[in-house]
């Protein structure tokens, strides 16, 4: 059975990520995982964003740079998160959504717009853009650049941190191929394990290494599913056990470059979650690069 991960209202996908990463800075495990995750540090992950309806998550996103602005009224997340509708807002700068801190914004979404291949039967081009009412607002911290996280900068502790609350993540140069077995971090607020009824109040993440095409689409052929490497990036472990899962969905899966983190993944599907022998499967960001600056060009303000 295919699985999006997305919880639409109770009810949705969630991704379910891979081993711990060193990537982006993690707390100790509280046994609140993301599947096989631990809880993340607090701002760590600036530029992830709560998608909900009324006040319930149900899926994640990521805020990208307008140019040199320091605002973005832009989220990239999965086509299958608004298929049904228009999120009502997106909420940033959140680490626990029960407790909102002075650093969280929430916004409206003016409007939605889905890959125009977009594919529902087979999950292919599962990406989308959301047009903010308004702008965020990033950090200080952040002028001039993107996916940058607190564990860059190893002087400032978590309570210094504040300046990186919320801030853009960087996007790929369009057809980048990642190596595989690089480790990358997923992240969300969805369910800690499969068939679990809750989503995690707490930011969680995961760190799963991108696995090789032709393996990837030889563990799902079975299933019934074709995996186009071209659109399509694996990441997990082939005794599973670490993944993203419902409610992770549209979330990053991001990897540590040059620049800062780099947005490689959207979460999109799975068969359960951290199941051995079929990890995650997340939309290859670097594929979409040009509708990508297209959408920004059009909808940014």
């Amino acid at each position: 059975m295919r699985l999006g991960r997305a919880v639409v209202v109770a009810v949705g996908l969630l991704g379910c990520g891979g081993a711990e990463l060193d990537s982006v800075e993690a707390l100790d495990s509280v046994g609140q995982e993301i599947v096989g995750g631990v809880e993340a540090r607090p701002n760590s992950h600036p530029w992830i964003v709560s998608l909900q309806m009324g006040e319930s998550h149900f899926c994640g996103g990521s805020l990208v740079r307008i140019g040199a602005r320091e605002e973005s009224n832009i989220v990239i997340t999965a086509a299958h998160c608004v298929a049904d509708g228009l999120p009502d807002t997106v909420v940033a700068g959140a680490h626990d959504l029960t407790r909102p801190t002075s650093s969280q914004v929430r916004v409206r979404v003016k409007r939605a717009v889905s890959h125009p291949n977009y594919d529902p039967e087979t999950t292919m081009n599962d990406i989308a853009v959301l047009q903010l009412q308004t702008p965020i607002k990033f950090g200080a911290s952040m002028a001039g650049g993107c996916g940058q996280s607190p564990q860059m900068r190893p002087n400032l502790t978590p309570q210094l941190a504040s300046g990186f609350a919320i801030g853009p993540v960087c996007l790929p140069a369009a057809g980048e191929q990642v190596p595989d077995n690089t480790m990358a971090t997923s992240a969300g607020w969805g369910l800690t394990r499969e068939g679990g009824y809750d989503t995690s109040d707490i930011l969680m993440q995961v760190g799963v290494p991108t696995v090789n095409s032709k393996q990837l689409a030889q563990m799902y052929a079975p299933q019934g599913i074709s995996i186009d490497p071209k659109a399509m990036l694996g990441a997990g472990y082939a005794q599973g056990g670490k993944d993203s899962c419902q409610g992770d969905s549209g979330g990053p899966l991001v990897i540590k470059g040059a620049r800062g983190y780099t947005l490689q993944g959207i979460t999109s599907f799975g068969i359960g979650c951290a199941r051995p022998g079929l990890p995650g499967v997340y939309a290859r960001v670097s594929n979409y690069i040009p509708w990508i600056n297209q959408q920004i060009k059009t909808y940014g303000q």
